[in-house]
């Protein structure tokens, strides 16, 4: 009967899956190499499934053990964690807490924050685990972590997004390149520029590889407008989009009476039009690098690979790879901003522990010595 079975059982499969064999598992485990045997025997006896293909020398999982195995070890990571949040009740609030968050959040604002909370509690015991926007979202989602921390991310069953704050784009660039005497840069500025960047995986490189994602905003078009419908366009309200669309159309309909006028300037006018308006996608050039580290990227354009876009406070990690040598200038025309959250699963309660700290995040963050242009929620 499938009630036989127990958490030894699980134990002991997810070992032989890891180890490969029976008596590197027996090790692991402190057991006799014939007590892992008869265990996964029964294992697959009882549910009538062969999980294991053997070998004189090893053993590999069949197709049913390979579907099985991560259904195994979520079912002892959540039984380590009821212990876990046992122990902790029968000696007070304590426990462990898996946090998985993007480097800019890991490395800005939760050290202050985990200061405290261990003075604090200090029976917690705290796990950060670095991951980029997506793998922040599918960890929550598997169960791998208790809340996240970071950008927006395509939805996933049973996951849920609750703002923390918003971050401005700049440029990152050497203190000796041309943009780092200025104050602010429009988008447009950035055509003909070497880049480096992020890639799609992470939630900066995604919001920046989404065509047209900045081809409507960072047109010549945009101050024509009022400052009330620019907002408009740049949080991408519908009906703002449409007045953007009228105004564009009205812009190519004016290059077509230039180019008939004066050819020769009706053609330069539509290239600069196009370099502007981005009319097939993105005006940010194809970047050159692409890596999914922002200390690597930082190091890129330090030593003049390229500049990069970056939101602030992701750029204020670089300081770690290239003290004093970069400069951060911020993206106007519009401003364009990432925002940053707390993710968490809609049908898993936190444990006491794991609630007490997120609040302590969203209580103290604020407060720290953060970049100004962040707008907390």
């Amino acid at each position: 009967m499938l009630s036989s079975l127990n958490i030894r059982h699980m134990r002991v499969f997810v070992s032989v899956a890891d180890q490969g064999n029976f008596t590197a598992a027996a090790g692991v485990l402190g057991l006799g190499v014939p007590a892992v045997t008869a265990t996964i025997r029964q294992f697959e006896d009882v549910t009538g499934a062969a999980l294991f293909d053997r070998t004189t020398r090893q053993v590999a999982l069949t197709q049913t053990g390979e579907r099985f195995l991560p259904i195994a070890r979520r079912l002892l990571a959540d039984f380590e964690e009821a212990l876990g949040d046992l122990d902790a009740l029968s000696k007070g609030v304590g426990g462990k807490i898996t946090i998985a968050a993007a480097p800019s959040v890991l490395t800005r604002i939760l050290p202050a924050v985990i200061s405290e909370f261990v003075a604090a509690h200090p029976d917690a015991r705290i796990r950060l685990d670095e991951r980029n926007a997506g793998e922040v979202h599918e960890a929550v989602a598997n169960n791998a972590a208790d809340f996240g921390i970071a950008g927006e991310w395509q939805a996933l069953p049973d996951v849920d997004f609750r703002p923390l704050f918003s971050d401005r784009f700049g440029v990152l660039c050497r203190a000796d390149h041309e943009f780092a005497q200025k104050s602010v840069l429009r988008w447009s500025d950035l055509s003909g520029q070497k880049l480096v960047g992020l890639g799609p995986e992470s939630g900066t490189g995604a919001l920046m590889a989404q065509p047209g994602v900045t081809s409507d905003l960072a047109s010549d078009t945009m101050p024509v407008l009022s400052p009330a419908v620019r907002d408009a366009v740049a949080a991408g309200i519908p009906a703002a989009k449409t007045v953007l669309a009228r105004a564009q159309k009205a812009m190519r309909a004016e290059e077509k009476v230039l180019k008939s006028l004066d050819p020769k300037g009706g053609n330069e006018a539509k290239k600069d039009s196009d370099i502007a308006l981005g009319a097939t996608g993105p005006i940010l050039p194809r970047p050159i690098v692409e890596t999914s580290n922002t200390i690597t990227l930082a190091a890129m354009v330090a030593e003049g690979v390229g500049i990069t876009v970056l939101p602030e406070l992701a750029a204020k990690v670089s300081d770690m790879a290239a003290p004093e040598k970069l400069v951060f200038v911020p993206l106007t025309t519009p401003e364009r901003h990432r925002h940053i959250g707390v993710i968490t699963r809609k049908s898993k309660s936190l444990s006491p522990i794991a609630r007490l700290f997120l609040d302590q995040v969203i209580a103290l963050a604020p407060k720290q010595d953060l970049p100004a242009s962040l707008t907390w929620y």
